[in-house]
């Protein structure tokens, strides 16, 4: 009889291990469309709107949305007495997330876009996969077996061959550059970033989450546009800007932090690179851009790498499989 019971049991929780499992792929592959999407449709904005005062608004945009929602449901469960208890740590959390990868993470980036040449930027700014990965196998109890190293190395080169084409710049390997020392270190933020999300994500509501971190985010990284003297001359483009924020940059926000719930900060980074691939095909369809033969081929390293990582036991996770 406890035989059965035990049965029963590990029957239940490898389902809906694997329930968690699919909805997360789910949920990152939404993730990594719009994230693909967001480049080509911001750059005729940004080609007349400085990069901080554009992410500024986008970084606003999801307050707008999940703000009705998060209330109506607050009100709801309060009402059911069943309100979620917050706990002065989570919201510490959520706090310091939104502060290193909403606030320092972009402005970090911005200063060292500003000296450091556009495809040398594409590809250090690669290495938040490599942090996210060291700092989940370190601090977050999530390993990788030989399966899933394979899947990193990988997907690590069709990631750099994606963005760069195998166009490099003589300084490149000039690591001791203020600019690419900045965008290492952005990258780093969000590395970071990803593993907090992770954390918190099984702690506290996602639209909660997203609401709090927007609207830390949004009020200070304008406040920062305006002291750096990068507002628009005018407004005509804010509009769109905050239109981009409302249904691209939201959703994409959205989706990466159940990914990152569901899946863990390993598979979720690992995953996140088919970004690239949707992004090749809207620069191919709406901007007109030429793709590369080594990017077409490093496309398919990419998905032989996400294969890989999705054999089982690739990545072990010490966290949580519920859903919400």
């Amino acid at each position: 009889m406890i035989f059965l019971v035990q049965t029963r049991a590990g029957n239940r929780f490898r389902l809906n291990k694997n329930r968690t499992l699919l909805y997360g792929y789910i949920a990152v592959v939404m993730t990594s469309f719009l994230l693909g999407l967001f480049p080509t449709v911001s750059k005729p904005i940004i080609a007349t709107t400085n990069p901080l005062f554009f992410t500024s608004i986008c970084q606003l945009a999801p307050l707008f949305i999940f703000t009705p929602y998060s209330i109506t449901t607050s009100r709801r469960n309060r009402t059911k007495n069943q309100a979620p208890a917050m706990g002065r740590r989570i919201y510490t959390i959520v706090i310091i997330s939104a502060f290193i990868g909403g606030i320092v993470g972009p402005i970090v980036y911005f200063f060292g876009l500003q000296t450091t040449a556009a495809s040398d930027a594409s590809l250090l700014a690669n290495a938040e996969m490599v942090f996210t990965i060291v700092i989940a196998s370190i601090a977050f109890r999530e390993k990788l077996n030989r399966t899933g190293l394979v899947a990193v190395i990988l997907v690590s080169i069709g990631v750099i061959v994606v963005t760069t084409n195998l166009q490099f710049s003589n300084s490149l390997f000039n690591f001791v550059s203020p600019g690419h020392l900045l965008i290492l270190l952005s990258s780093l933020c969000w590395g970071l970033d990803n593993n907090i999300i992770s954390y918190a994500s099984e702690k506290i509501d996602v639209v909660k989450f997203i609401q709090i971190r927007s609207g830390l985010n949004g009020p200070i990284l304008i406040l920062v546009s305006y002291l750096a003297s990068v507002f628009p001359p005018n407004a005509s483009g804010i509009g769109r800007i905050l239109l981009i924020g409302l249904l691209v940059f939201a959703g994409s926000l959205y989706f990466n932090t159940l990914a990152l719930k569901w899946l863990g900060a390993i598979r979720s980074t690992l995953i996140f690179p088919i970004s690239s691939v949707f992004g090749l095909i809207a620069a191919y369809l709406i901007l007109g851009e030429s793709i590369g033969i080594y990017q077409i081929i490093s496309v398919g390293v990419i998905f032989v790498g996400i294969y890989f990582m999705t054999r089982s036991g690739s990545v072990s996770r010490g966290g949580s499989y519920d859903l919400p």
